[in-house]
């Protein structure tokens, strides 16, 4: 008889974003570009934010930092937040400068997002925790929001930052500082986020990892695998190709 592991949950994939859903297992130290927002939907879950751990029922982690999460048995969600967001800006504020911070989670919260059937409910059902838990998005100045935009649209090979300068109308050495000042993240991170952000939206089953590195942008299979394991300590084909997680491809207006 074969055996046939069972499924441990859900990978929402959108073309630039993704949530997981289920039962997780653990994960070493790793440095996501996003800040990760951790819920615990039935019980608590171990984390650790800069060598220091703890048990908590949900959970916000600041862009670029170094944690790790051990769920045990508990039902997670796990969501990445842009930097450049409204979603991570609206938690930002409450963070005052700190790697992390626990958050409030209702039952009925929980519930909700633990019965969200599909993208679009999963997303409405986010969005309405993020409403009663930050506040208004903390300001992106303008320059940046539009060198976000403009990396999104065009996932060059390579960053160019005199160019992106000069889009933004400042010195190289401005912009630099300015990005990581607003974001939390260098404009090299970020470039690369975008990038494995890609590959975990094209990966499909049997596609090789070289196949994989040159559509998603990047140098080689090499450089694909050691970015996959800094900033997830997995790669894509640990979600998508083991069959433990559904895949569900949601479109942008989900």
């Amino acid at each position: 008889m074969t055996d046939i592991s069972p499924v441990r949950g859900t990978l929402y994939l959108w073309h630039d974003r993704w949530m997981l859903l289920g039962h997780l297992p653990a994960n070493r130290v790793h440095r996501h570009v996003s800040a990760s927002l951790l819920l615990g939907l039935d019980g608590t879950f171990e984390l650790e934010v800069n060598g220091s751990r703890h048990l908590t029922r949900a959970a916000l982690v600041a862009p670029d930092v170094p944690q790790a999460l051990n769920p045990g048995q508990t039902t997670m969600l796990v969501a990445q937040l842009d930097p450049d967001s409204d979603a991570w800006r609206r938690l930002a504020g409450s963070l005052a400068g700190r790697a992390s911070m626990d958050l409030p989670l209702a039952e009925e919260q929980a519930w909700a997002l633990a019965h969200s059937a599909d993208c679009r409910t999963l997303s409405a059902n986010l969005a309405q925790y993020l409403a009663a838990t930050g506040g208004p998005p903390l300001p992106l100045d303008a320059r940046i929001a539009d060198i976000c935009h403009h990396l999104r649209a065009t996932l060059p090979e390579r960053l160019d930052a005199a160019a992106l300068a000069e889009r933004a109308g400042i010195s190289a050495s401005r912009l630099t500082h300015l990005f990581r000042e607003q974001t939390g993240v260098t404009l090299r991170r970020f470039l690369l986020y975008l990038k494995i952000t890609r590959a975990m939206a094209r990966w499909q089953p049997g596609m090789t990892l070289s196949t994989l590195a040159a559509e998603a942008g990047f140098y080689d299979q090499p450089h694909l695998v050691r970015t996959a394991r800094d900033m997830f300590d997995a790669l894509p084909s640990a979600y998508i190709g083991t069959g433990e997680f559904r895949i569900c491809r949601c479109s942008d207006a989900d």
